[in-house]
């Protein structure tokens, strides 16, 4: 039997240690009960600092989805992570809405204890009920509270601070009208802000698709809308302004606030699986699966006055999944992570990411063998960068041994 390898040298270590993947939380527990050494290492705040800029985005910990079945997970972790939620976890009468900067929102159907809506965090627990929105028709979105601010990343706000959870909505007014409406509830104030509305054309295709995520660039918020268009809601300017912006004289007005987007040609008919999504530029973009067709087509709106739709790449999926020439295995868009960085897809085979940006692009990564999901909710998370911060500052106790 041949004896053990020889250690690495001691000024190896941290340049072992930066390359625990963003993935695996219980990782960076593991290695800090190796040995007082690793520990130091691993506490050191430069350490952390080293590891955030070799790690820059938040890995995909795993996706909440609607199972027709009480008894299944609506939580799904990624085969890679070694992250589980909260024992209280998912209780099986919630309903996800939607999942951004560390939180998640649901409908809870339990009308024995707390019915209405609740964001959670998923590494903590902890949840708050939010007031119930005024209008049935809405679709929802929850972000940081610090969002509007400017935050960037929300790498120090974490799950736990304050949040936003938006509504808009589209009100069928009669004789083929109608009307976007949209709102906000801060929890910093408890209080929803006032409902603004504009009018839509006539018959126009803007309803918007059910449990369809939102798309969050810069202050403002995309809805996707039938027709493949977008509705755009600036929440960032309500948050930071509150009503009184709106109220007092030369204030803004709700123009200023909500409008429509059109879709990118070829037209509206022939849009099939549409999800908005944050592009590479910064800007706004669409993911477009046609209908009857294996093929992902991905657009970027200029940032111009009147900016025009740009086609920037079309993905053949059938040459990258398991789904072949049957029709009834055609793959289905179903999410984008929060960043833009990767589109999910779900085929009767399980769920595959397909990486959008960086080295992972055009690579298709298999995430699940739950099949068949038509909308899911990517959770992403700094949570592996967050225990090192906890290590730093002796939040966290770890045994380590005599070395």
């Amino acid at each position: 039997m041949a004896p053990p390898g020889r250690p690495p040298p001691d000024d190896l270590i941290p340049d072992i240690l930066v390359h625990l993947a963003p993935d695996d939380p219980a990782g960076i527990i593991r290695a800090a009960a190796v040995c007082k050494s690793w520990r130091r290492i691993l506490a050191d705040p430069a350490f952390a600092a080293r590891y955030r800029a070799l790690h820059p985005s938040p890995p995909v910990l795993g996706f909440l989805h609607r199972p027709v079945g009480l008894r299944v997970a609506r939580f799904v972790p990624t085969p890679a992570t070694s992250f589980r939620p909260s024992p209280s976890a998912v209780q099986r009468s919630r309903h996800p809405l939607d999942c951004r900067h560390g939180r998640a929102l649901f409908y809870d159907y339990d009308f024995h204890s707390t019915a209405g809506f609740v964001v959670w965090d998923p590494v903590t627990g902890d949840h708050h009920n939010v007031p119930e929105a005024s209008d049935p028709w809405t679709q929802l979105a929850v972000l940081c509270g610090c969002a509007s601010a400017g935050c960037g990343n929300h790498r120090a706000c974490g799950g736990g601070g304050a949040f936003i959870v938006a509504v808009a909505g589209v009100e069928d007014t009669g004789d083929g009208y109608s009307d976007f409406h949209a709102s906000l509830y801060s929890s910093d104030t408890g209080r929803w802000s006032m409902d603004l509305y504009i009018h839509l054309g006539h018959k126009a295709r803007c309803g918007l698709v059910e449990d369809r995520p939102a798309a969050l660039v810069g202050d403002s918020l995309y809805f996707v809308t039938e027709s493949g268009g977008l509705l755009r809601y600036r929440y960032g300017l309500v948050h930071r302004l509150g009503n009184e912006g709106f109220l007092r004289p030369g204030g803004y007005r709700e123009a200023d606030v909500l409008s429509v987007v059109e879709p990118p040609p070829p037209g509206k008919k022939r849009f099939g699986n549409v999800f908005a999504m944050a592009a590479e530029d910064g800007g706004i973009g669409l993911a477009s699966l046609y209908k009857n067709s294996g093929r992902l087509y991905l657009w970027g709106r200029e940032a111009t006055a009147g900016g025009r739709w740009v086609q920037r790449r079309v993905i053949d999926l059938r040459e990258m999944l398991p789904v072949g020439n049957n029709p009834s295995r055609r793959p289905r868009l179903s999410g984008v992570a929060e960043d833009g960085s990767a589109i999910f897809v779900s085929t009767d085979d399980g769920v595959f990411t397909v990486g959008l940006t960086g080295s992972s692009s055009s690579q298709a990564r298999k995430v699940s063998e739950v099949g068949n999901v038509d909308v899911l909710y990517p959770f992403m998370s700094f949570y592996t960068e967050s225990l090192l911060l906890k290590l730093a500052s002796g939040e966290i106790a770890v045994p380590v041994g005599d070395h």
